[in-house]
């Protein structure tokens, strides 16, 4: 029997926007903060480093944050984590809302 959670996860990546996918990339990243997932932290800071698009003025700002979050992820400070990252992870929702209502 197949697992409905891990069923629903999947169709909601496979059907959501790339910036649908930033926004769950934060969601997961901010999730693993809570559970204090160092290496969680670090891997999905990784994916978004990797994601980013040097084309665009803020990629780099955000590779600086990206490497500076990994850090504090380092020396277990997640609360830093989630106070630099919610109000950037609500940005992106917002953008992606507004894209989503555009279609």
């Amino acid at each position: 029997m197949r697992n409905p959670e891990l069923t629903y996860q999947t169709q909601s990546v496979k059907h959501a926007s790339p910036l649908q996918l930033v926004v769950k990339l934060y969601d997961l990243v901010i999730q693993a903060t809570y559970r204090e997932d160092e290496k969680k932290v670090k891997e999905i800071l990784t994916t978004l480093m990797h994601g980013l698009n040097f084309e665009h003025e803020p990629a780099e700002q955000l590779f600086a944050l990206y490497q500076y979050c990994r850090e504090l992820a380092r020396k277990r400070e997640f609360e830093e984590i989630r106070e630099l990252l919610e109000p950037i992870r609500a940005s992106w929702s917002d953008v992606a809302n507004k894209a989503a209502v555009k279609v």
